[in-house]
């Protein structure tokens, strides 16, 4: 009995691995198909995209279990989703307005099933995210280095890079999701600095991407003490390679300045803690300014100022003339409306890039009440059970969505739930107050 036991021990770790590996596959698979398939913002994606997260989850018994457990929960989510898609039926409006509906059942099914893998599968959910988070903010930074068309994106200030989802901002956003998925596991201090190097060139992916909503996720994001302790000497390396990155992307701009850009970040986040590290927090702070002007006047060439400004202002004024035209029951589910173009002429505007005001034009004041009610009711299920990462990454997001259409991706919803799902339980004593 005992010789029985003590082999088992002895092969329980590898075995483990592999096993956790093995549970995760599945969710991680669906994440990097999604991501591959342009962040499923596109049909036939919109609707495959969510069955076949939804599929997974029924084939789990916990998840099962806790849906016949939580009726009202599943009642709830049902009801907003009838909601969406039932006004986008009765306005004729497309399968393209079921992005955001597509979006929140892929982020409720992957916190389901990412909630309910073993504590070891949860940490290759995290560490498979994370992975293809800083793949891809390798592939970026090439791509944009070497002044590739593929993944990227010109525009009158500069090369971004856009990668699979074909929009700068969503790719941003995952960047940063991904950086919260990395301070969800324990490394040995060794491994730390190679870690830190890692996340300091996932910041300069975010960076290159040069996407409001994904510098105002990681903004936020590091307004958690348990995210900034993790990803502060990154992000602190990173800001101070920036500038050469934002310069080297520029038309004509001297490429090496990428390569530049990450050496010094690399270089800079290997640095150990002690008077040199304090050196380089001193030198991060006019950093952090010289990013800020540059990221605001990437237009500054062609017209002043960054012309995207002015333009979203015409947009949001277009969406207040829908809102009081529509003020009730919306206009319908991601209604085309006028705007003025940067010319002054009459144009037409197909997002508001602003998520809650999006909502309000499509939906109509009830209908936003309606949606308030049903996301409280899941909150209050899912709050005492949550993971320690679950509020830092769905803030972060919600942020996001201030400043970008980065709620209708699918993919991103996929990759919130499965972070926020796959960390571990907060403890009952000694939490820290901003988890």
């Amino acid at each position: 009995m005992a010789t029985s036991t003590a082999t088992t021990q002895d092969a329980s770790p590898s075995r483990v691995n592999l096993d956790a590996v093995a549970l995760a596959a599945p969710l991680l698979t669906l994440l990097l198909v999604a991501i591959i398939r342009k962040g499923a913002f596109f049909r036939p994606d919109i609707v495959v995209s969510p069955a076949l997260t939804f599929a997974l989850a029924l084939s789990v018994p916990q998840v099962r279990d806790w849906a016949r457990d939580h009726l009202a929960v599943v009642a709830a989510g049902l009801l907003a989703t009838a909601w969406w898609i039932g006004d986008a039926e009765l306005t004729h409006h497309s399968v393209d307005s079921w992005r955001l509906p597509a979006s929140w059942l892929c982020l409720a099914t992957g916190y389901g099933c990412a909630r309910s893998l073993s504590a070891a599968a949860r940490r290759a959910a995290l560490v498979g995210t994370a992975v293809l988070g800083d793949a891809l903010a390798i592939a970026g930074l090439v791509l944009v280095g070497v002044r590739s068309t593929f993944w990227t994106l010109q525009d009158q200030r500069s090369l971004r890079f856009a990668g699979p989802f074909t929009y700068p901002s969503a790719v941003g956003l995952f960047l940063v999701i991904s950086l919260i998925a990395g301070t969800g596991f324990e490394v040995n201090s060794r491994a730390r600095r190679v870690l830190n190097c890692v996340r300091a060139v996932t910041v300069l992916g975010i960076v290159s991407t040069d996407s409001r909503g994904a510098v105002v996720g990681l903004a936020v994001a590091l307004c958690f003490r348990s995210v900034r302790r993790e990803l502060g000497t990154a992000v602190i390396a990173a800001v101070i390679g920036a500038p050469m990155l934002l310069l080297g992307q520029r038309t004509h701009a001297n490429h090496l300045l990428v390569v530049v850009a990450v050496v010094v970040a690399g270089g800079l986040a290997l640095i150990p803690d002690g008077v040199a590290h304090r050196f380089v927090r001193f030198v991060a702070v006019p950093a952090v300014c010289v990013v800020g002007w540059l990221l605001v006047t990437q237009h500054h060439a062609v017209s002043g100022f960054d012309a995207s400004w002015t333009e979203r202002g015409h947009i949001l004024r277009g969406a207040v003339t829908v809102f009081a035209k529509h003020p009730l029951f919306g206009a319908g589910p991601d209604p085309s409306f006028g705007a003025h173009t940067l010319t002054g002429q009459a144009g037409i505007a197909y997002f508001t890039h602003n998520e809650p005001v999006e909502i309000l034009i499509s939906v109509g004041v009830i209908g936003t009440v309606v949606l308030v009610l049903c996301s409280v009711v899941v909150i209050r299920a899912l709050a005492a059970g949550r993971g320690s990462l679950a509020v830092p990454v769905l803030v972060s997001v919600g942020a996001a969505g201030l400043v970008d259409f980065v709620w209708h991706f699918p993919a991103l919803g996929l990759a919130t739930g499965i972070v926020a799902g796959a960390s571990n339980l907060r403890r009952a004593g000694g939490l820290r107050r901003d988890q």
